[in-house]
């Protein structure tokens, strides 16, 4: 009898399969964000009776455990000759479709909207919801203003938004979008000559020892002059080249609180490519019979792999490939410094909620706050005033494309 814990099975309305000479399914921090699969069906019997095809919505559960609900076959290749006779299909999560179409927001802004308001508002048409997890301090303030660019899709804009709070973005299994990183649970321990197939480690230098962003808001009657056109936050990079800084501008307008995520996010994105663990075990659950979900911890012992004392690290995860081949059925995990998480304070040395430390409460926004999902673009009475208009115009305009001559500043503006 086939062993339950290697068995993958696609759930259709017309029946299941099971009968797969390769299984693919993915999951990562890039490309593979919303859940892909990959599945070829070559038993003669099998092909006479595939009836699966682009369009159709599939479950699609491995070792018992459903990885993919409802999600979409999206191509379909059949192929033989003399010998031969091979059906592939490929597809993703629910969340996939995200990344297709372009929004239809009517005014294409929102003005004093959270990000999940604006998320779940432009993903309502797709049948997908939007939610945050564990995010770091300040991160649910609402955004003075986003503007919808012209095609940008809903999976585009959400990631655009994303960036600019410091939070990673994944699908679960039922197609949620969620932003950020879940509670740590337990953690997988990988030992060499114990449990590990194959393993890799690549270890890079950061090219730079900080990272700054600048950027402007519109100037109003409280906010205006270096306040709104000089807004600026940095990020320390540990063991990066002493006095190499990168510089960067915003993709939009940021407060203070907004400017130093941004950064921090940046900060992050250079620790994730720093290191690169890749590991494959037989099989597709963890030691403790779960499987994976991204940012899950990871204790890997490799004296081979790691230059230390120790030869080991603690990582989390960055994505996972379940596989299945004649050869066998392993699984590859890919891990990253847990510092690709870690959200910096300025100094660089203070973690916050990101990591196991407790998280300090942000301090309120003098804003209006709408938490509530916008029904289509703007609102009337958010406009601004005819001396907020004259107060941007003069503070931020006339001064946007214009190099700063202030000396650059440390910590919150």
């Amino acid at each position: 009898m086939p062993n339950a814990d290697l068995i993958c099975e696609v759930r259709t309305t017309g029946g299941t399969y099971r009968d797969w000479l390769q299984v693919a399914i993915s999951q990562s921090f890039d490309a593979a964000w919303q859940r892909n699969f990959s599945l070829i069906c070559a038993e003669p019997n099998a092909v006479a009776n595939f009836r699966l095809k682009p369009g159709d919505r599939v479950d699609i559960a491995i070792a018992g455990q459903v990885v993919i609900r409802e999600g979409y076959i999206v191509n379909r290749e059949a192929a033989y000759d003399a010998n031969r006779h091979g059906v592939k299909i490929d597809g993703y999560s629910k969340a996939g479709v995200a990344a297709e179409g372009s929004i239809d927001s009517g005014t294409g802004q929102y003005r004093g909207y959270k990000l999940d308001a604006i998320a779940n508002s432009v993903l309502k048409p797709y049948g997908v919801k939007f939610r945050i997890e564990n995010p770091p301090a300040g991160a649910n303030e609402p955004f003075p203003q986003v503007m919808v660019r012209y095609g940008e899709s809903p999976f585009d804009l959400i990631s655009r938004l994303c960036n600019q709070r410091g939070l990673w973005l994944r699908a679960d299994a039922d197609g949620t979008m969620v932003a950020g990183t879940k509670p740590d649970g337990t953690t997988a321990t990988f030992v060499e000559g114990q449990n590990i197939l194959a393993a890799s480690c690549s270890i890079q230098m950061p090219k730079v020892a900080e990272t700054i962003y600048n950027s402007q808001m519109h100037g109003n009657d409280t906010l205006f002059g270096k306040k709104a056109s000089e807004i600026q936050a940095r990020s320390s990079i540990s063991d990066g080249i002493p006095g190499i800084v990168r510089k960067s501008l915003a993709e939009m307008p940021l407060d203070a609180k907004g400017i130093q995520l941004r950064t921090n996010m940046d900060a992050q994105a250079i620790e994730s490519s720093r290191l690169r663990v890749s590991l494959t075990y037989a099989g597709w659950l963890k030691p403790d019979g779960s499987l994976w979900s991204l940012t899950d911890k990871v204790t890997v012992k490799s004296p081979m792999l790691f230059p230390t004392d120790s030869g080991q690290m603690q990582l989390k995860l960055w994505g996972y490939v379940y596989s299945q081949t004649e050869a066998g059925t392993t699984t590859t995990i890919e891990m990253v410094n847990a510092g690709a998480f870690a959200i910096k304070y300025p100094d660089a040395k203070a973690d916050d909620a990101s990591t196991d430390q407790a998280r300090p409460k942000p301090n309120p926004m003098p804003q209006r706050e709408r938490s509530e999902e916008p029904s289509d673009g703007d609102d009337e009475r958010l406009r601004p005033s005819a001396v907020a208009i004259r107060n941007r115009r003069s503070a931020t305009y006339d001064v946007w494309y214009r190099p700063s001559t202030t000396k650059p500043t440390s910590g919150r503006t």
